[in-house]
């Protein structure tokens, strides 16, 4: 007798929604690369400004900070969350009601994973045309910080772009679930979500 193939088995699902799921984890993959490079420019900074108080105790000739730390470091941390959140979302990371999940049963279990895709996309998708269109509101009028001065404008598109990647994840989440495909990929994790 032939035993099914363990390649046709366990195949990677095809089609239209899979590809859709592929592109979305394509950008959402960058923008957690970009989170991350966000988290490392942050402790840096947090870094430096903790040397430059300590030192400014010794040499009167040293700043006692670097004068945007604090700004810098919510416009970073701003960023990171939001550029990470596509990837968390795809690797089954984000915060939700396991308990409820695993006590439903198939369908009902892919019945709630497709109403919570669509609530996800009902909320996400405005979110990132409106902050889309904050940050173009901001650059038109040529805002800037007031205390470093920075146009408002660049902190805000990075907001915007974590938010449009996010969105992205959360539509093609939902063709996924609809199409009938796994909606988490676990491989994609830096951790368990145990962790």
């Amino acid at each position: 007798m032939n035993e099914p193939s363990r390649s046709t088995e366990f195949s990677e699902p095809r089609g239209p929604a899979a590809a859709l799921q592929g592109a979305a984890d394509m950008v959402s993959l960058g923008a957690a690369w970009a989170a991350g490079i966000c988290i490392l420019l942050l402790t840096l900074l947090v870094l430096l400004d903790i040397f430059l108080a300590f030192f400014s105790g010794f040499m009167p000739s040293v700043p006692t900070s670097t004068g945007i730390g604090w700004e810098y470091s919510a416009y970073l941390m701003g960023s990171s969350f939001l550029l990470g959140s596509g990837m968390t979302l795809r690797a089954g990371l984000q915060l939700r009601v396991e308990v409820l999940m695993s006590s439903l049963g198939g369908r009902m279990t892919r019945f709630f994973e497709g109403l919570s895709a669509a609530l996800g996309v009902a909320v996400t998708v405005p979110l990132a045309l409106w902050l889309a269109r904050f940050c173009y509101r901001t650059y038109s009028y040529g805002e800037v910080s007031q205390d470093s001065y920075t146009p408002l404008w660049i902190p805000q598109l990075v907001l915007a772009i974590g938010a449009a990647v996010l969105a992205f994840q959360m539509v093609a989440r939902l063709v996924t679930c609809l199409a009938g495909h796994p909606v988490n990929r676990s491989s994609l994790g830096a951790a368990s979500a145990i962790e």
